[in-house]
Protein backbone atom coordinates (compact mmCIF):
# COMPACT_ATOMS: atom_id res chain seq x y z
CA UNK A 1 0.00 0.00 0.00
CA UNK A 2 1.30 3.40 -0.83
CA UNK A 3 1.85 6.06 1.79
CA UNK A 4 -0.98 8.00 0.15
CA UNK A 5 -3.46 5.18 0.86
CA UNK A 6 -2.14 4.78 4.40
CA UNK A 7 -2.51 8.54 4.92
CA UNK A 8 -6.08 8.38 3.59
CA UNK A 9 -6.86 5.56 6.03
CA UNK A 10 -5.45 7.52 8.96
CA UNK A 11 -7.42 10.63 7.93
CA UNK A 12 -10.65 8.67 7.53
CA UNK A 13 -10.16 7.03 10.91
CA UNK A 14 -9.46 10.41 12.51
CA UNK A 15 -12.55 11.89 10.85
CA UNK A 16 -14.63 8.95 12.07
CA UNK A 17 -13.20 9.45 15.54
CA UNK A 18 -14.22 13.13 15.47
CA UNK A 19 -17.78 12.33 14.39
CA UNK A 20 -18.52 9.41 16.69
CA UNK A 21 -19.60 9.95 20.23
CA UNK A 22 -17.10 9.03 22.88
CA UNK A 23 -16.21 5.36 22.59
CA UNK A 24 -17.50 3.16 25.40
CA UNK A 25 -14.30 1.57 26.67
CA UNK A 26 -16.25 -0.15 29.48
CA UNK A 27 -18.09 -2.51 27.13
CA UNK A 28 -17.07 -6.15 26.97
CA UNK A 29 -14.30 -7.55 24.84
CA UNK A 30 -15.45 -8.39 21.32
CA UNK A 31 -13.19 -9.46 18.46
CA UNK A 32 -15.95 -8.56 15.95
CA UNK A 33 -17.50 -5.51 17.54
CA UNK A 34 -18.30 -4.26 14.03
CA UNK A 35 -18.32 -6.08 10.69
CA UNK A 36 -19.26 -4.62 7.32
CA UNK A 37 -18.80 -6.36 3.97
CA UNK A 38 -19.21 -4.65 0.62
CA UNK A 39 -18.87 -6.30 -2.79
CA UNK A 40 -17.38 -3.91 -5.34
CA UNK A 41 -18.30 -3.67 -9.06
CA UNK A 42 -14.86 -5.02 -10.03
CA UNK A 43 -15.55 -8.28 -8.13
CA UNK A 44 -13.36 -7.42 -5.16
CA UNK A 45 -14.70 -7.33 -1.61
CA UNK A 46 -14.00 -4.66 1.00
CA UNK A 47 -14.39 -5.82 4.60
CA UNK A 48 -14.37 -3.54 7.66
CA UNK A 49 -13.76 -4.97 11.12
CA UNK A 50 -13.52 -3.37 14.55
CA UNK A 51 -12.25 -5.29 17.59
CA UNK A 52 -12.09 -4.39 21.26
CA UNK A 53 -9.35 -6.39 22.97
CA UNK A 54 -8.69 -6.80 26.69
CA UNK A 55 -4.90 -6.44 26.57
CA UNK A 56 -2.56 -3.42 26.76
CA UNK A 57 -2.89 -1.44 23.52
CA UNK A 58 0.79 -0.53 23.18
CA UNK A 59 1.76 -4.20 23.51
CA UNK A 60 -0.95 -5.26 21.05
CA UNK A 61 0.55 -2.92 18.46
CA UNK A 62 4.17 -3.98 19.15
CA UNK A 63 3.18 -7.62 18.78
CA UNK A 64 1.16 -6.98 15.62
CA UNK A 65 4.10 -5.32 13.85
CA UNK A 66 6.45 -8.22 14.67
CA UNK A 67 5.71 -9.58 11.18
CA UNK A 68 8.99 -11.51 10.94
CA UNK A 69 7.73 -13.82 13.71
CA UNK A 70 4.01 -14.19 12.96
CA UNK A 71 4.59 -17.92 12.48
CA UNK A 72 5.50 -18.17 16.17
CA UNK A 73 2.15 -16.92 17.43
CA UNK A 74 -0.51 -16.32 14.72
CA UNK A 75 -2.94 -19.22 14.29
CA UNK A 76 -2.71 -20.74 10.82
CA UNK A 77 0.65 -19.15 9.94
CA UNK A 78 3.27 -21.87 9.62
CA UNK A 79 6.14 -19.83 8.17
CA UNK A 80 7.22 -16.16 8.16
CA UNK A 81 10.48 -15.76 6.32
CA UNK A 82 11.92 -12.20 6.15
CA UNK A 83 13.06 -11.26 2.64
CA UNK A 84 13.97 -7.58 3.06
CA UNK A 85 13.51 -4.59 5.32
CA UNK A 86 13.83 -0.85 4.78
CA UNK A 87 14.38 1.13 7.97
CA UNK A 88 11.93 -0.99 9.93
CA UNK A 89 9.01 0.69 8.16
CA UNK A 90 8.74 -1.57 5.10
CA UNK A 91 9.24 -5.30 5.28
CA UNK A 92 8.81 -8.02 2.70
CA UNK A 93 8.02 -11.43 4.17
CA UNK A 94 7.35 -14.81 2.59
CA UNK A 95 4.35 -16.25 4.42
CA UNK A 96 2.92 -19.75 4.46
CA UNK A 97 -0.47 -20.18 6.06
CA UNK A 98 -3.60 -22.28 5.90
CA UNK A 99 -6.68 -20.74 4.37
CA UNK A 100 -9.86 -22.83 4.39
CA UNK A 101 -7.73 -25.89 5.15
CA UNK A 102 -5.45 -25.33 2.17
CA UNK A 103 -1.79 -24.30 2.21
CA UNK A 104 -1.28 -20.80 0.82
CA UNK A 105 2.09 -19.22 0.06
CA UNK A 106 2.49 -15.51 -0.54
CA UNK A 107 5.10 -12.77 -0.65
CA UNK A 108 3.72 -9.86 1.36
CA UNK A 109 4.89 -6.28 1.77
CA UNK A 110 4.18 -4.75 5.19
CA UNK A 111 4.21 -0.99 5.85
CA UNK A 112 4.58 0.04 9.49
CA UNK A 113 3.60 3.51 10.73
CA UNK A 114 4.53 3.59 14.42
CA UNK A 115 3.52 7.25 14.89
CA UNK A 116 -0.13 6.45 14.06
CA UNK A 117 -0.04 2.86 15.36
CA UNK A 118 -0.96 1.67 11.88
CA UNK A 119 0.19 -1.29 9.81
CA UNK A 120 -0.79 -2.41 6.33
CA UNK A 121 0.04 -5.17 3.92
CA UNK A 122 -0.30 -5.88 0.24
CA UNK A 123 0.23 -9.15 -1.54
CA UNK A 124 3.12 -9.03 -3.98
CA UNK A 125 2.93 -12.67 -5.13
CA UNK A 126 0.30 -15.34 -4.52
CA UNK A 127 -1.31 -18.05 -6.60
CA UNK A 128 -4.95 -17.45 -5.70
CA UNK A 129 -5.47 -13.98 -4.21
CA UNK A 130 -4.23 -10.41 -4.43
CA UNK A 131 -5.23 -9.11 -1.00
CA UNK A 132 -4.33 -6.06 1.02
CA UNK A 133 -5.37 -4.59 4.36
CA UNK A 134 -4.90 -1.62 6.65
CA UNK A 135 -5.02 -1.83 10.44
CA UNK A 136 -5.07 0.87 13.11
CA UNK A 137 -4.64 0.29 16.85
CA UNK A 138 -6.10 2.81 19.31
CA UNK A 139 -5.01 2.53 22.95
CA UNK A 140 -7.64 3.00 25.68
CA UNK A 141 -7.21 5.99 28.01
CA UNK A 142 -5.98 3.70 30.81
CA UNK A 143 -3.67 1.81 28.40
CA UNK A 144 -5.18 -1.58 29.30
CA UNK A 145 -7.25 -2.19 26.15
CA UNK A 146 -6.98 -1.84 22.39
CA UNK A 147 -9.45 -0.89 19.69
CA UNK A 148 -8.38 -2.39 16.36
CA UNK A 149 -9.88 -1.08 13.12
CA UNK A 150 -9.24 -3.06 9.95
CA UNK A 151 -10.09 -2.58 6.28
CA UNK A 152 -9.43 -5.73 4.25
CA UNK A 153 -9.50 -5.91 0.44
CA UNK A 154 -10.17 -9.40 -0.95
CA UNK A 155 -9.32 -9.87 -4.63
CA UNK A 156 -9.87 -13.40 -5.86
CA UNK A 157 -7.71 -14.50 -8.81
CA UNK A 158 -9.64 -17.75 -9.30
CA UNK A 159 -8.06 -21.12 -10.05
CA UNK A 160 -9.44 -22.81 -6.92
CA UNK A 161 -12.71 -24.56 -6.02
CA UNK A 162 -13.91 -22.10 -3.34
CA UNK A 163 -16.97 -19.87 -3.81
CA UNK A 164 -16.61 -16.19 -2.87
CA UNK A 165 -18.77 -16.63 0.25
CA UNK A 166 -16.32 -19.24 1.57
CA UNK A 167 -13.35 -16.95 0.85
CA UNK A 168 -15.05 -14.09 2.73
CA UNK A 169 -15.67 -16.37 5.72
CA UNK A 170 -12.04 -17.46 5.55
CA UNK A 171 -10.94 -13.82 5.83
CA UNK A 172 -13.26 -13.25 8.81
CA UNK A 173 -12.03 -16.41 10.56
CA UNK A 174 -8.40 -15.52 9.80
CA UNK A 175 -8.83 -11.99 11.15
CA UNK A 176 -10.47 -13.16 14.38
CA UNK A 177 -7.80 -15.84 14.76
CA UNK A 178 -5.05 -13.25 14.29
CA UNK A 179 -6.55 -10.88 16.88
CA UNK A 180 -6.94 -13.78 19.33
CA UNK A 181 -3.34 -14.86 18.62
CA UNK A 182 -1.91 -11.38 19.16
CA UNK A 183 -3.75 -11.07 22.46
CA UNK A 184 -2.52 -14.53 23.50
CA UNK A 185 1.08 -13.52 22.72
CA UNK A 186 0.76 -10.25 24.68
CA UNK A 187 -0.55 -12.16 27.71
CA UNK A 188 2.30 -14.67 27.45
CA UNK A 189 0.24 -17.70 26.40
CA UNK A 190 1.59 -20.27 23.94
CA UNK A 191 0.36 -20.73 20.37
CA UNK A 192 -1.81 -23.87 20.08
CA UNK A 193 -0.45 -26.66 17.87
CA UNK A 194 -1.41 -26.50 14.20
CA UNK A 195 -4.00 -29.02 13.02
CA UNK A 196 -3.24 -31.16 9.97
Amino acid sequence: MTLLRLGALVLSLLAADCTRTEFDWAQGENFLLEKKIEEKPDGSVEMHFVSLVNAPGEEIYKTFIDVDHHDQFIEGVTESKPVSSVGGTKKIVDVTNKVIGRVNRARVEWTIDREHKAISFRTLESEFTDNSAEYQVEVSPDGNRALITAVYHLRDKGGHPFPLQMLKQGVIDGYVGAVRSIKRRVLGDAKPPEED
